[in-house]
């Protein structure tokens, strides 16, 4: 195999890892997000319908191998990729301070929060499983009683859906599917309204644990 050969066939594995690295950041990471806040919303009518919810999850069938396969692996690979994509990167928003730019810079930054308040929500809820699943309301009632955890968990959520946001508008340009400026702009402006949604989904979810 010649040199040339070898570079090519480098920068052809390389190309198609972005792109799957860019798909799992919808599917299913984007979707399990928005999934997850929807169903976190069930607490606006109360600690039962809460718990009902919780409950329901637990009963799926094959719901470990679901929660390993089809979330926590897709959110590794999509996390550890990201960085090294991250640690490539060269912003230049500084020296030529554009809209694009800027965003460039704001999806690198919310994609490191984004990440480390995942392993966080994870050590919160996930990791303590039963002793989450005896109370679910009140075990994140008491969580958010403390002011740090609460922002830290406005903040996270809002990392995590301007993420989602921002990089369904990238996608939709790198897969494609939206090619001119007109375009580009039409698209960049529904994802804001789209990410501003499910903001506001997560912030009701949120305060519906805050007295």
């Amino acid at each position: 195999m010649s040199a040339t050969t070898a570079t090519t066939a480098a920068d052809r594995r390389a190309f198609w890892i972005r792109k799957l690295h860019s798909l799992s950041g919808l599917v299913p990471v984007g979707a399990f997000m928005c999934f997850h806040l929807f169903e976190n919303h069930s607490a606006v009518h109360g600690a039962a319908a809460f718990k009902g919810t919780v409950d329901k999850i637990a009963e799926m069938p094959f719901v470990l191998a679901l929660e390993i396969f089809g979330i926590w692996i897709p959110i590794l690979f999509h996390g550890v990729f990201g960085i090294a994509i991250l640690l490539e990167g060269k912003p230049n928003a500084v020296n030529w301070p554009y809209g694009r730019n800027w965003l460039y810079v704001m999806q690198r930054v919310t994609g490191v929060l984004a990440f480390l308040f995942i392993v966080y929500h994870f050590w919160n809820f996930r990791w303590r499983r039963e002793e989450f699943s005896a109370a679910p309301f009140d075990d994140v009632a008491a969580t958010l009683a403390n002011p740090v955890n609460l922002w830290v968990y406005v903040v996270g959520v809002a990392a995590c859906v301007f993420h989602l946001a921002n990089g369904l508008s990238g996608f939709l340009f790198s897969w494609g599917f939206t090619v001119g400026e007109r375009a580009k702009r039409m698209a960049g402006w529904a994802c804001a309204g789209l990410g501003a949604a499910v903001f506001a989904l997560g912030m009701r979810a949120l305060f519906a644990f805050v007295e």
